[in-house]
């Protein structure tokens, strides 16, 4: 294997100023994915269009599902993209051509969990503290993405695990947020008149009924790189507070490669916000493949190869 059989990886796509670690787990990623994707004997896409990039896949191949690592993860993505949600955040062409992407690699961890009851129970007994049997799994949901009950923003998990008989009510839900090659950067603090009172409403409930967030959470969080982890537990805390009454537990768990230091220092940094860390998990890629519960065997050995080195 060549170079040139790589395709283009430059350095420079990768560079985290200040952050040798995380730029050197960057470059990492992308020469795995071209690796990979040369192994499979795949053709290289574009990105952007008209530049060749060798972590990504050419559009026939994507549209072959060659994104994907097994027959029960593609059919997965394939009832995903048919159920469109209103307002939804889902570009299919970056699930299917962009090797790099959290979310194709969050279909990969979790799309044969995907029709199977049994796994899913399995899952959450194994990973998440739940003995409630599995019910179902939705990929890149959200109860109402601008519904104000919740957190009206638009937020959505990458994939959310329900647990229990919805016909009884009080399921418990596990909302998934997936990282790969990503790093974390510090966000813009929300507007003041449009977000915040419904955000700060949330929180302080979150402390008044379960202790969540310590008194100074809001000069902790706000206008810092914490604030999108907060921003998506909050969406977990909205559906524990809604009054329909449809969810009685639940927790938000953040997963990230063991080499992604950036967000394995930020999960870190946000549980010194918290006084109780119940509805909170951080959790490794490594960890959720090592419960050896999300795969069958020849996926599992299949996801290691892509993406853990």
């Amino acid at each position: 294997m060549t170079e040139n059989d790589l395709g283009l990886l430059r350095p420079e796509w990768d560079r985290v100023s200040g952050d040798p670690a995380m730029t050197a787990f960057k470059q990492a990623a992308r020469r795995q994915q071209a690796t990979w994707r040369v192994n499979q004997q795949f053709e290289a896409g574009e990105q952007p269009k008209g530049q060749p990039n060798g972590s990504t896949l050419a559009d026939e191949v994507g549209r072959g599902y060659g994104n994907f690592l097994s027959d029960g993860i593609k059919e997965a993505v394939r009832r995903r993209a048919l159920t469109k949600q209103k307002w939804q955040t889902f570009d299919e062409t970056r699930l299917r051509n962009n090797l790099l992407s959290s979310m194709p690699m969050c279909f990969n961890l979790f799309g044969e969990v995907d029709g199977d009851p049994g796994r899913l129970t399995a899952i959450g007994a194994a990973l998440f503290g739940t003995t409630a049997h599995g019910d179902r799994i939705e990929f890149e949901w959200s109860p109402g993405r601008t519904d104000p009950s919740y957190t009206g923003d638009r937020t959505a998990f990458d994939v959310a695990l329900f647990f229990g008989d919805p016909a009884i009510g009080g399921q418990t839900v596990v909302g998934v947020e997936t990282k790969y090659h990503e790093h974390a950067v510090k966000e813009k603090a929300p507007d003041a008149t449009t977000r915040m009172p419904r955000y700060r409403e949330i929180t302080e409930r979150a402390i008044a009924e379960r202790n969540v967030f310590k008194p100074d959470w809001e000069s902790r969080i706000v206008g810092t790189a914490l604030q999108q982890i907060w921003r998506d537990h909050l969406l977990l805390l909205a559906l524990l507070q809604h009054p329909s009454g449809e969810f009685a537990d639940g927790r938000y768990v953040l997963a990230y490669p063991a080499g992604n230091t950036s967000f394995a220092a930020l999960a870190d940094t946000y549980t010194t916000v918290l006084n109780d860390q119940s509805t909170f998990q951080a959790v490794t890629v490594e960890e959720l493949i090592e419960a050896d519960v999300l795969h069958q065997p020849d996926t599992r050995a299949a996801f290691v190869e892509r993406y853990l080195w």
